[in-house]
Parts: C-alpha cells; sequence; structure tokens
C-alpha cells in the first residue's frame, strides 16, 4: 500500500540533512493520505546551564532556576525521600557555582 504524507519543509530539511529519523505525530486525513507532525525540539537556550541529575536535571537561565525529579517508586533500594536530599543538594552546589562564576 502507498500512502502519501505531507510534511513541512523543516521537518523535510532535517531529515535530509541528519540522520534520517524524526519523532512526530502521524496524522490521517484519508486511508492513503496523512500529514506528519514533528515534535518539538528542545534545545537549551543560549546563556542557560544545566546539570543532568540522576533521577532529573537542574538548569540556571537568565531569570530563573530549575530544578526536576522524577523517582520511580518500584525503583530498587531508592528511598524517594533521600535521593530528593542527595540531589537537590547536587542542584544546590550546581547553583551555588554557577553564580560565582567557577566552571562545573
Amino acid at each position: 500500500m502507498n500512502v502519501t504524507i505531507q510534511i513541512s519543509d523543516e521537518a523535510y530539511k532535517a531529515l535530509m540533512s541528519g540522520n534520517g529519523r524524526l519523532r512526530g505525530s502521524l496524522g490521517m486525513v484519508s486511508p492513503t493520505e496523512g500529514n506528519f507532525n514533528a515534535y518539538r525540539r528542545d534545545t537549551p537556550k543560549p546563556g542557560n546551564k544545566y546539570i543532568k541529575l540522576p533521577h532529573g536535571r537542574a538548569s540556571v537561565g537568565n531569570s530563573h532556576v530549575r530544578l526536576t525529579l522524577r523517582i520511580g517508586l518500584d525503583e530498587a533500594d531508592i528511598a524517594p525521600a533521600d535521593a530528593i536530599m542527595d540531589e537537590s543538594r547536587m542542584a544546590s552546589d550546581f547553583v551555588d557555582k554557577v553564580f560565582d562564576g567557577q566552571e562545573f
């Protein structure tokens, strides 16, 4: 079966210049015709700094500081409260270093 897919110029350019794969969704208009919508790519903004943590990420921007953690309750040998305390300390150290102008 052949299906015709409509794709944006931007997505096509990314396919041709990259590795040939894009994440997105396909919506069918009819049994033989569809539209492809690429998922938004999160790229760090210039000037933002971030650190990867075992269960999340901490970032410092021009106008905000963010800490995101996601800890699975079924994760072996992990107490969620301990992980939150440990990783928030790591994030706090990172933020201090960024504001002090130190390399990390």
